[in-house]
């Protein structure tokens, strides 16, 4: 199945400028994409952004499906699904 990422921010320096299309096996989940995220740009990938141990974003970097971020990364994506990688974002007012 074909999934499309987009990367947000800084993060477009090392997972691409505009949408990618991600080819990965049927019944993969949220864990399967970052594998192939670490394939594919891996080695362009700095030590502070991914630990290739856990082999996931290190830090405050969350992947969105529509409006709302993934908790479990066991979570199964569908084919044509639009994951956006962003850091988080924290803030408010006093």
């Amino acid at each position: 199945m074909k999934v499309i990422v987009r990367a947000i921010g800084d993060l477009r320096e090392y997972l691409g400028k505009g949408p990618q299309e991600i080819e990965l096996a049927a019944n993969s989940s949220a864990q399967d994409l970052l594998m192939a995220v670490e394939l594919r740009y891996g080695a362009g990938l700095p030590g502070y952004l991914w630990d290739f141990q856990k082999h996931q974003f290190r830090g405050p970097v969350v992947l969105v499906v529509d409006k709302k971020a993934i908790q479990d990364f066991e979570t199964e994506l569908v084919e044509g699904i639009e994951i956006t990688i962003m850091k988080a974002i924290a803030g408010g007012m006093k």
